[in-house]
């Protein structure tokens, strides 16, 4: 319900009375002179009427000449169209209000009836819930189209829409996955700015894989809707050249306001590259202006994550927490859309809904449940508390579906369950926090098989298919069915490992495709060992499939490369080692050799001494005779020995050396060793 600021002239209290009476029983309506909630006594004016414009989602402007050539009036009219309220001016006499001409003014005598219609549309988006449309979206998020039956959130839409018009900058969504994120900002915001001449909004986007592709696919839909006809690629083209701001400019003049949607942007962390992170939000960052608004839906973990981005930095980033429903207001999230949609509920069940749900958290699953309850009942009839008990409750309703949907899909595609199970699994990944979250697939990756068994589980929205000419997406409808389901639970445990691994191979293949697809970057020889038996190809995108194919090419090149590198350090060292052991050997005979020559002159130096001492020293020469022969055995030196003995101990007789000779020279030696040394000479076996 929204709140309604009446501006008017003092001249025309009446009449704005009249309006207030109007609108007073379906919407809060502020009216300055009213003696109840009006400004009292003594009360600080300029401060309330500041307060209240705050507040206002809608402002009726008592268009007259008194209010045009009023300066606080006129100033109401500035403040509200600043803040970004909807201006609903109701002419008296004739007159145009100078700063808002470009807004349609309804003469006063018709006036009752155009405003409670706008506000109306206000209030609901403006929406009607088409014949035959069902109005609980299951698994699937609220969209505009389903604003008529969204019920529960009216106090949040109405303060979103508040800040979207008076901030500023970015603004963030966050609350837990389930809160209603998505569907808040769809079917409150968007179904309430969509019909506002003074807002062109864009369709929400998802990053995924590809942002940019992403962002310019809803550009293109955006330039459509002002008519111009711009191609995918040449869309492309322009926001590389002009930047998102460039692109604006085009699609809005200065009177209107430009809406970027950006639905689950975790995806920009989890899914998405850094390059492509960062192009996208330097465009963003280049976009924001007075006429342009970015709003993003962010689970709570990855605020952190949005902040610390360095191309966003300077930019004023808002963040609005969404808790989960509130319990009491579970009532009006079962009854309402029934209403709107011509069902009926007992109190029993809504009782026994509400009590099942317990929380805001189990959102999903309470509009699951809601669904598969009302599925064929027609206009007029009743959800059965039989129906609940035999769906499994809230808890059970979507694994028993989510059975059903798996015997469907085995029946009619022949894949084991085990087979089918695991193919559910690569629809899920790891967020940093190790719990499962959903994963986009392109359908071009699965076979054939597959494929067909998607299809039967996309028939029963367990699944949602999304896509063009460009290519078509699968994913789960929530990440519900990974924690409610207990056999995809299982199947996606027994892959946690797998998981991490391939989380692992594409940050290694976004760095890698940064670096300009350096050799530096690839894997290495054991990390590849390692890591590439735990990966499926369904849960690696084709930048990662590539980086771990030129990973494996660069490691058999290297392998290659060292096996011709040792095969020829073997050959180098081969010849070296030939090389060594004749130097050694050559370096040996010239050693030996030169020993032999060094033994050789000191012997002949001692000959040389003995011939010296030979006359003088008798016994000193036949010792010096002795070390020469010691040193270096020659026939000089046993001559040596042989004359010094014979000159100088010349008695000799027919038994050999002379008794004095034999004591002059035993010197220590025994006959024996005389006789090795002179074999020559004659000697007796005793002395004396």
């Amino acid at each position: 319900m929204a709140r309604v600021f009446i501006s008017h002239a003092t001249q025309n209290v009446a009449i704005a009375t009249q309006i207030r009476d109007w609108l007073d029983h379906d919407h809060e309506t502020f009216l300055e002179v009213h003696p109840d909630d009006g400004i009292q006594v003594g009360e600080a004016w300029r401060e309330r009427l500041h307060l209240e414009l705050r507040k206002a989602d809608a402002v009726v402007c008592v268009v007259s000449e008194a209010s045009v050539v009023s300066s606080w009036c006129t100033a109401e009219v500035a403040i509200a169209d600043a803040l970004g309220c909807l201006l609903l001016p109701v002419q008296l006499g004739g007159v145009i209000h100078p700063l808002i001409r470009h807004l349609n003014h309804i003469p006063h005598a018709t006036a009752r009836e155009h405003l409670e219609k706008a506000l109306r549309q206000f209030d609901a988006g403006g929406r009607k819930l088409a014949k035959d449309q069902e109005p609980f979206p299951g698994l699937d998020a609220f969209t505009t189209a389903l604003s008529a039956v969204f019920f529960g959130r009216d106090a949040e839409t109405r303060a979103l829409a508040r800040r979207v018009r008076r901030a500023p900058g970015l603004l963030a969504v966050v609350g837990p996955s389930g809160c209603g994120k998505s569907s808040l900002v769809r079917a409150g915001l968007l179904a309430q700015l969509a019909d506002d001449p003074r807002w062109l909004v864009m369709p929400p986007w998802l990053p995924g894989n590809d942002p940019l592709d992403a962002l310019a696919r809803a550009v293109r839909k955006t330039a459509e809707r002002v008519g111009l006809r711009w191609t995918l690629a040449e869309t492309k083209d322009r926001l590389v050249l002009d930047g998102l701001r460039g692109v604006a400019q085009e699609l809005v003049d200065e009177d209107r306001r430009l809406l970027i949607t950006i639905d689950q942007a975790e995806e920009l962390f989890t899914r998405a590259g850094e390059k492509d992170r960062q192009i996208v939000a330097s465009l963003l960052r280049e976009a924001l202006a007075d006429n342009v608004r970015v709003i993003v839906t962010l689970r709570s973990e990855f605020l952190d994550d949005l902040r610390a981005l360095p191309e966003l930095s300077g930019v004023h980033l808002g963040g609005y927490v969404l808790a989960p429903l509130a319990r009491e207001v579970l009532n009006v999230v079962i009854t309402g859309p029934a209403r709107v949609a011509g069902l009926k509920v007992h109190p029993e069940l809504v009782a026994r809904l509400v009590e099942d749900t317990a929380n805001g958290e189990a959102l999903p699953l309470l509009a699951f449940t809601l669904q598969q309850l009302a599925m064929g009942v027609p206009r007029g009839g009743t959800l059965s508390s039989e129906r609940y008990e035999h769906l499994g409750g809230v808890h059970g309703a979507l694994a028993r579906h989510a059975d059903d949907v798996l015997d469907n899909a085995v029946a009619e595609t022949g894949t084991g369950k085990e087979e089918l199970l695991a193919r559910l699994a690569s629809l899920a990944t790891l967020d940093h926090t190790g719990s499962p979250t959903r994963k986009r697939v392109s359908l071009a990756q699965l076979d054939f098989r597959t494929r067909d068994a998607f299809e039967v589980f996309v028939r029963h929205r367990l699944l949602t298919a999304s896509g063009d000419q460009q290519g078509r997406w699968i994913g789960v409808a929530h990440e519900a069915l990974f924690t409610e389901w207990l056999p995809l639970r299982g199947a996606i445990d027994e892959r946690q490992i797998g998981l991490r691994a391939a989380q692992s191979v594409e940050l290694d293949a976004s760095q890698w495709i940064e670096g300009e697809c350096a050799d530096h970057l690839l894997l290495n020889e054991d990390t590849f060992a390692a890591i590439s038996p735990l990966v499926a190809d369904d849960d690696l995108s084709p930048d990662a499939l590539r980086f771990l194919a030129v990973s494996r090419d660069h490691i058999h090149t290297l392998r290659h490369e060292r096996r011709r590198d040792r095969r020829r350090t073997v050959s180098w060292l081969a010849v070296f080692l030939v090389a060594a052991v004749g130097a050694a050997g050559l370096a040996a005979a010239q050693w030996y050799n030169a020993g032999v020559d060094r033994d050789k002159a000191t012997a002949r130096a001692l000959v040389a001494q003995a011939q010296v001492a030979r006359v003088s020293s008798p016994r000193l020469a036949l010792r010096l005779g002795l070390a020469a022969h010691a040193v270096a055995p020659s026939p000089d030196t046993s001559a040596e020995l042989a004359t010094t003995l014979l000159s100088a101990f010349g008695e000799a007789s027919p038994g050999g050396l002379s008794a004095r000779a034999c004591e002059v020279a035993d010197g220590g030696l025994s006959p024996h060793e005389w006789r090795k040394h002179l074999p020559g000479l004659a000697y007796r076996d005793t002395c004396g």
